[in-house]
């Protein structure tokens, strides 16, 4: 069970009512947008007590073009995370170079794909967070 104080934060309605439905499933902050948006209220989380937890990009080229992207933080004592907010502005300059090649391919069956495979890296970061939280009690 995850701890009261992890947001997810996401454009992915499945991420979102997944994690509404589910007892002891971290809040949700569901943005209106593309997956630049999510970086950019990332940002600004970052500048008020929240840590990034998950990487800002996806591992790869294709993914990194899809039109989904869930993030994971934290509240945290401290106002900002400088490291998070620099991991977040690569990302950004990154994603924006490929989204803007991917321009073309937007949309159609591939959407519900691209959905399930963000879930399912949100899903694995909340799974390592859990892990080293208990390893380190």
């Amino acid at each position: 069970m995850p701890p009261e104080n992890l947001v997810v934060l996401t454009n992915n309605r499945r991420v979102a009512e997944k994690c509404e439905r589910e007892e002891g499933a971290p809040s949700v902050v569901l943005v209106d947008g593309d997956p630049l948006d999510v970086l950019a209220r990332a940002l600004v989380l970052l500048q008020e007590h929240h840590r990034l937890i998950s990487a800002p990009l996806p591992p790869n080229i294709p993914i990194m073009r899809a039109p989904f992207r869930s993030l994971l933080l934290e509240t945290s004592a401290a106002k900002y995370d400088v490291a998070g907010i620099e991991a977040i502005e690569r990302a950004r300059k990154t994603m924006a170079k490929q989204r803007a090649i991917a321009a073309t391919e937007a949309g159609g069956e591939k959407d519900d794909d691209f959905a399930r495979i963000d879930e399912t890296y949100l899903e694995r970061a909340m799974r390592d967070y859990a892990l080293i939280a208990e390893s380190s009690k």
